[in-house]
Formats: C-alpha cells, structure tokens, sequence
C-alpha cells in the first residue's frame, strides 16, 4: 500500500524543515498526532528512534532511516514479523521560488501482516497524513505572518 500527499506552504524550506524535524512538538500544531516522543530525548538524528501516537491507531515506533538536511528528506521506518512500514518527508522548491516549499508524505507498507493491517487502516492512515499536511501548512503560514507583521512594526517605531 502507498499513500502520497503534496501541499505547497507558502514560506521558505529552512523554516518548514525547522518545524518538520522537532517531531515533540508535533501535538502542538497538529490533530493527526497526540503525542510524540523522541526515545532517549534530544534532536532528531539518524538511526533515532521516535515514539508516535495518532487518534484511532495504534501507537508506532519508528526508527530515523533517513536524515538528509541539505537534501532536506526524513524517512521514518518500522520493521516486524511480516511487516515493513515507512513514512518520508520530503521538501523542494518549485524552480527559482526560494520562498515556497512543496512538502510531499509518502506512506507505504509491504508484507503479509503489512498489507493486511494497510487494507484495515488506508482511509485512517490516508486522512492523518491529509491533516498534518495541512496543519503544516497551516502552522508555517502563520508563523511566518506574525514574523512579517513583528517585523514591519519594528520598522515602522524606527
């Protein structure tokens, strides 16, 4: 089973990467996680290992297989009896726009217990990466409208 979402965020990739790698904050901004736990606490590294609980799922570990800054890609994945998972962020930018950011979520499961559990949980599984894709958006956009607006005031008392 594969599931992909793209939303374009209107504010540089540095910032949604920024906002994308403190996964602990996540519940802050979003409804599709309510909790996340970095096992071991710290910042996201590569072979970490991070503890998500989403509504009407179970709670999942994943361990960082992929941590690229500069080409600025996460994967997560989970391994088990029958089952392989993985979820990847990924950011661009559409050409010669440094001000926007396109982020695309890939979801994919393989397996015999992985497909099984996909079949089960696909419509669940497809609306959370819908809603933290939007919250996303929606987080960023907004952080970055009040860094403008903070930003012309103290322009304007100068």
């Amino acid at each position: 089973m594969r599931c992909e979402i793209a939303v374009d965020i209107d504010t540089c990739p540095d910032h949604v990467w920024a906002v994308l790698t403190d996964v602990t904050r996540w519940p802050r901004w979003t409804t599709a996680v309510r909790d996340a736990t970095l096992v071991g606490g710290g910042v996201l590294t590569l072979g970490g290992v991070v503890r998500l609980r989403a509504p009407r799922l179970p709670e999942r570990v994943w361990r960082v297989s992929e941590l690229h800054p500069r080409r600025r890609r996460i994967t997560l994945s989970d391994e088990g009896l029958g089952a392989r998972a993985s979820v990847r962020f990924a950011l661009t930018t559409p050409e010669g726009d440094g001000a926007r950011t396109r982020v695309t979520v890939v979801h994919e499961r393989a397996g015999w217990v992985g497909a099984t559990v996909a079949w089960v949980t696909a419509r669940t599984v497809e609306a959370h990466l819908q809603t933290l894709a939007g919250d996303l958006k929606k987080h960023c956009e907004t952080r970055r409208r009040a860094r403008e607006a903070a930003g012309n005031a103290a322009t304007t008392v100068s």
